[in-house]
């Protein structure tokens, strides 16, 4: 039952941009919850509470945008890294460095992922190798 449901998970995991979509999330994580932190913690507070709960909601949704619907890789990515570049003076370092780090690396894997091709069918090689031969003859 575990198996099956792993390897579910896994051929789900290989058709999306998975790992750059557990990244985004992950910097979104720290870019939320720190400006939720006592005041002691945070660097700056004001604008930086509200701009960090609203960058890290939109990061979040870029990540689940990620997973459920792949086709939008590319843009999600783009403006993955924009909302991470864009959290480092917005919030309190960008979740102390560790959000905008990981929101932009995730979000270049996303962009730059591309779904994998399918092997040529047998019969298509065949039919190839025989093409081959006759020009060859």
């Amino acid at each position: 039952m575990i198996g099956q449901l792993w390897r579910t998970f896994g051929q789900w995991r290989k058709t999306r941009p998975f790992w750059g979509g557990l990244f985004v999330l992950v910097g979104a994580v720290p870019i939320f919850v720190l400006p939720l932190a006592p005041i002691k913690v945070l660097v700056a507070s004001g604008i930086a509470g509200v701009s960090g709960l609203l960058l890290g909601s939109i990061m979040a949704v870029l990540a689940a945008s990620l997973w459920f619907s792949p086709q939008t890789r590319v843009i999600a990515g783009l403006i993955a890294v924009l909302v991470s570049v864009a959290a480092f003076p917005l919030t309190n370092l960008g979740g102390f460095f560790i959000g905008s780090l990981s929101g932009i690396l995730g979000g270049a894997m996303a962009a730059s992922w591309a779904p994998r091709k399918e092997k040529a069918a047998p019969k298509a090689e065949e039919a190839l190798e025989e093409t081959e031969e006759d020009a060859s003859v």
